[in-house]
C-alpha cells in the first residue's frame, strides 16, 4: 500500500515539475537559467584560468561533466531519472529540453571541444561569450527588444551582447593577458564582434555549443592573421 502511494505521489510531483517547466515559454526572461549558466561559465573560467592546465581542465570535463551528460540521457530512458532530474533542475530547463537532451550537456560538450582544440586565451575569451555576453543578451532582447534582426534576435540584445562581451574581453586583456591599453582597447572590440556575430548566426545546434565553437574558430582565423594573443 505504501509503496502505491509513494508511486503516485511521484507521479503527481512529475506532472507538476513538467507543469511548471512547460509554463516558462522562450519569450519569458527565463532569470533563474541565465544567472545559472553565468555562474557556471565564471567558475569554468576562474579554474581553468587560475588552476587546471590543459588536461586537468579536459579531465575535469570529462569525468564531473561527462557525469551529467549521461544522467542527462538516461532521464530520457527513465522516468523516475527523470522526475529527479527535474526536482533538482525545472527551474531552469526549457519546455523543449523535456524530451531531449538539455542545453546543460551542449555548454558541457562545447567546453570539452574548445579546451581540446584552442590555445588558452581562446578557451578563456569564448567561455566569457557564453557566460556573459549570451545571458545578458538574452535578457535585454526579451525584456526590450523592440527591433527584430532574427525571429527570435533583436537588435538590443545584440548591442548588450557586444558591450558586455567587448567589456568582458577588455578587463581580461589588461588585467590577465597584461596588455597595454591601445591593445586591450582592440580585443574589446573584436571579441564584442566575435560574440555579437556568432550569436546572431542560426544554427541548429543547441547555442551553448555553437557559441564556444564558433567563437574559438573565428578567433583563430582573426588571431592568425593579427597575432595579437598567443
Amino acid at each position: 500500500m505504501l509503496s502505491i502511494l509513494t508511486s503516485a505521489t511521484t507521479t503527481a510531483d512529475a506532472r507538476l515539475l513538467r507543469r511548471e517547466v512547460l509554463s516558462i515559454h522562450r519569450s519569458t526572461p527565463h532569470f533563474g537559467r541565465k544567472f545559472y549558466h553565468l555562474m557556471m561559465g565564471l567558475m569554468c573560467f576562474s579554474l581553468y584560468a587560475f588552476v587546471l592546465n590543459r588536461e586537468e581542465a579536459l579531465l575535469a570535463l570529462l569525468l564531473i561533466g561527462g557525469s551529467f551528460m549521461m544522467a542527462d540521457v538516461l532521464r530520457l530512458k527513465s522516468s523516475t531519472m527523470n522526475t529527479l532530474i527535474l526536482k533538482y533542475f525545472g527551474k531552469i530547463m526549457r519546455r523543449e529540453e523535456l524530451r531531449s537532451i538539455s542545453g546543460n550537456s551542449f555548454y558541457i560538450l562545447g567546453l570539452i571541444v574548445v579546451v581540446a582544440l584552442f590555445s588558452k586565451t581562446i578557451v578563456l575569451l569564448s567561455v566569457l561569450f557564453l557566460a556573459v555576453g549570451d545571458p545578458i543578451a538574452a535578457i535585454v532582447g526579451t525584456q526590450w527588444g523592440r527591433h527584430k534582426i532574427t525571429a527570435r534576435k533583436s537588435l538590443e540584445g545584440a548591442v548588450a551582447n557586444f558591450l558586455a562581451s567587448g567589456f568582458a574581453s577588455f578587463l581580461l586583456g589588461i588585467t590577465y593577458l597584461k596588455l597595454d591599453l591601445h591593445h586591450s582597447l582592440f580585443l574589446a572590440l573584436l571579441g564584442g564582434m566575435v560574440s555579437t556575430i556568432v550569436e546572431l548566426i542560426p544554427a541548429p545546434i543547441d547555442d551553448n555549443f555553437t557559441i564556444p565553437v564558433g567563437s574559438a574558430l573565428l578567433l583563430s582565423v582573426v588571431f592568425y592573421f593579427i597575432p595579437l594573443v598567443a
